[in-house]
């Protein structure tokens, strides 16, 4: 499969979970918003759980490319410190859709898709025994929470609020890597 229709049909899935607030993602719905007959999607995501990973996969690569970009360093150079401040500032942002978090939470409602979900999370923010890292776990927890709250429209965020919480959590981080 060419790069350039995966990441169309990829790109038109997440339209249409953003567009329906979080329905399930159906054949024809994706199909329709790409251009693509059923079976031409079907021939580029032969199962339903495939169309997932993909999403799933796609969502992730954007994440990643934004973390990379708030990191400022290599991934492999980086510090756990450094890795847990660039996802504060992208959550910070509001780096996550609607879309976003239903294809997230799709993973803890069908374990069978997590996988590509470890894998991120191990690479990026793999919380080790050998140190103290509460301060760094609470700050990304905090964050998650940030981006959850305002992702699912749970909570709304004065500009006020979200600074505080920034500066706050920018705080723990820098006390964690001194």
């Amino acid at each position: 499969m060419r790069s350039s229709s995966r990441t169309q049909i990829l790109d038109a899935a997440m339209r249409v979970v953003d567009t329906v607030g979080g329905a399930d993602i159906t054949y024809e719905s994706v199909a329709r918003e790409a251009g693509l007959t059923k079976a031409g999607l079907m021939y580029h995501f032969p199962s339903k759980d495939a169309l997932m990973i993909g999403v799933i996969e796609h969502v992730i690569a954007r994440w990643q490319t934004e973390l990379g970009d708030a990191l400022g360093v290599p991934l492999e150079e980086s510090t756990l410190a450094q890795r847990v401040q660039a996802f504060v500032a992208f959550a910070g942002e509001g780096g996550v859709t609607q879309g976003e978090f239903v294809v997230f939470a799709e993973a803890v409602r069908r374990p069978q898709l997590s996988a590509p979900w470890l894998d991120y999370l191990r690479t990026w923010f793999g919380f080790g025994a050998d140190a103290d890292t509460a301060p760094l776990l609470l700050a990304w927890l905090a964050a998650n929470g940030l981006w959850i709250a305002e992702s699912t429209g749970i909570l709304t965020v004065t500009p006020a609020q979200r600074q505080a919480v920034l500066g706050r959590l920018a705080g723990l981080i820098e006390e964690a890597a001194a």
